[in-house]
């Protein structure tokens, strides 16, 4: 499906999606809160307090980001379909409700004794560079004390919203944790650099994917790619997997559509890539997920058109397939290519 004209917003979807929202609080025994309500018991602290969301596991609130790893998945944002919680995310359903579970940490490096301040959680098309504010819309927030320990809050998402191009409903995450006495360093229209500068402000793109083994159809997914330059850029889209769980090994195969208008600029651009094979149209044949690489994806300022990956398998398996595509472009006008956003398809295959 060629989806470059569809709109990124829906104003009146949006509306509604906020107007249904209410906030649920669960506080281990560190913290005190009350269920439904933006009232904080506990008084401001009187001197610097470090409340933190990991980047990555093993992250412990340095900032900027030390590690080398994917800094867009992180391990204390998650998914799940009731209130009661889950082990790892769970698929959304389009005008269902959801419930996003975040994780905050006290202290982290840079202070001491209770946080006081509002958790905020948002939600953008799933995929690379997205713009702060003007790609994420909010689900909700809550104020809540977070004393030494860890704090679990929990915000019910009422009428998960259609993303668009793709069945289902797929979205990216972000959480900032706002405090008087726990300022952030800084933050603008980059959401890469507002997360890796910040240990306040945590992204979440894992997306569990269900593929049914011996279909043709497949399951059909979107990633939006995007552009926080002020001028043109040539991104790539970068595929991996584990090398101990490859996706090739129960007759796994991607395929992605780029689209009418960005499958005509990566020709003009020369057709770049890796371990990819057109097969038509304007689909890509990914031949080798733990080297593919579609380059040279010319995108304007501003857009954020989305490419469509579909995922088939020939075998059922008990495992669960993690598959990144990252998106690897200028974070900003002269800087060079990096890592600006990307998505976890934790892909399962079962019985068809």
């Amino acid at each position: 499906m060629n989806t470059e004209d569809r709109p990124r917003r829906r104003s009146g979807l949006r509306l509604a999606v906020a107007a249904a929202v209410a906030a649920l609080v669960v506080v281990s025994a560190a913290g005190v809160a009350v269920a439904g309500s933006d009232t904080v018991a506990a008084p401001l602290a009187a001197t610097r307090t470090d409340a933190f969301t990991r980047d990555q596991v093993g992250d412990i609130g340095l900032e900027p980001n030390p590690s080398g790893l994917p800094f867009w998945a992180s391990p204390d944002i998650k998914v799940c379909a009731t209130a009661l919680g889950c082990a790892s995310d769970q698929p959304l359903t389009v005008g269902g409700t959801a419930y996003i579970f975040i994780t905050l940490n006290v202290p982290g490096p840079y202070g001491t004794g209770v946080s006081n301040g509002t958790m905020n959680v948002y939600w953008t098309l799933l995929g690379g560079a997205a713009q702060w504010p003007a790609d994420w819309t909010s689900i909700g927030s809550v104020a809540v004390p977070a004393s030494p320990g860890v704090t679990t809050i929990t915000i019910p998402w009422v009428g998960v919203p259609d993303d668009g191009p793709a069945p289902g409903a797929h979205f990216c995450l972000l959480s900032r944790w706002v405090s008087p006495t726990d300022p952030m360093t800084f933050e603008g229209p980059n959401t890469v650099a507002n997360t890796t500068a910040n240990n306040n402000i945590s992204w979440h793109n894992v997306a569990p994917i269900p593929v049914n083994a011996g279909t043709s159809t497949g399951t059909t997914v979107p990633f939006a790619v995007g552009n926080v330059a002020n001028v043109p850029t040539d991104n790539d889209l970068v595929f991996g997997q584990g090398a101990d769980r490859r996706f090739e090994n129960v007759g796994g195969k991607v395929v992605v559509d780029l689209g009418g208008q960005l499958f005509q600029r990566w020709q003009q651009a020369g057709a770049k890539g890796t371990a990819i094979r057109p097969i038509g149209g304007t689909k890509i044949q990914i031949l080798d997920l733990a080297t593919a690489r579609i380059a040279g994806i010319r995108i304007n300022p501003g857009e954020r058109p989305q490419v469509l990956l579909n995922f088939t398998a020939a075998q059922p398996a008990s495992t669960v397939f993690p598959i990144t595509v990252t998106q690897f472009g200028p974070g900003h006008a002269g800087a060079q290519p990096t890592d600006i956003g990307g998505v976890q398809y934790d892909v399962t295959v079962r019985r068809g």
